[in-house]
């Protein structure tokens, strides 16, 4: 790590920061980045506490919840791009965090909202996207109780009420799948 001997213990430059992007492919294959929120920032988190040091991908300092002679205090970024926070003595995040003054919604990414109509289209496209991927996998999942319980009674053998239960589900379920992408109920 550098030395930063301009700054304060335990304070973290901006390159050291961990940002919050997610990645979509566009149409053609392309990645382009379309940031869907904003980071919290983990210096406001540290700047509030004491005897901050860095320990390994985060920090550990003393935590504010209790009288506290070693840093017993966890301070991370997640992978999702929130602020983890843990106090090895027991302590509830809400006592923590309490006691320097924030929130448990100080510690979650802000959503950025683009009202454009271009992103508007994009994030329709992207929720239709998913609504099909899930019905697909329905039918896909479904379908294949609907083979098995044909391949018995091709077969001769006779179907239990379970068996018959389950098919109605299975249908029930395809039928579901069919109206979501639009079909006729």
């Amino acid at each position: 790590m550098p030395d930063n001997t301009d700054e304060k213990p335990g304070a973290v430059s901006a390159a050291n920061r961990v940002g919050f992007a997610h990645r979509t492919t566009g149409q053609h294959g392309n990645a382009a980045a379309v940031q869907t929120s904003t980071s919290p920032s983990i210096d406001l988190v540290l700047s509030r506490l004491d005897k901050v040091r860095p320990y390994g991908n985060g920090y550990t300092a003393s935590c504010p919840g209790h009288k506290d002679r070693t840093a017993s205090l966890s301070i991370a970024i997640g992978n999702d791009g929130r602020i983890l926070v843990h106090c090895f003595a027991g302590c509830a995040i809400g006592d923590v965090l309490g006691a320097i003054e924030l929130t448990i919604s100080d510690l979650f990414p802000q959503r950025i909202k683009d009202a454009s109509p271009e992103a508007r289209r994009e994030l329709q496209g992207l929720a239709l996207k998913s609504r099909l991927q899930a019905c697909a996998n329905v039918i896909d999942h479904e379908s294949g109780v609907v083979l098995i319980a044909a391949g018995d009674v091709h077969q001769g053998r006779m179907l239990t009420d379970a068996d018959h239960n389950r098919l109605a589900v299975a249908c029930e379920r395809i039928r579901a799948a069919r109206v979501a992408i639009g079909g006729r109920q």
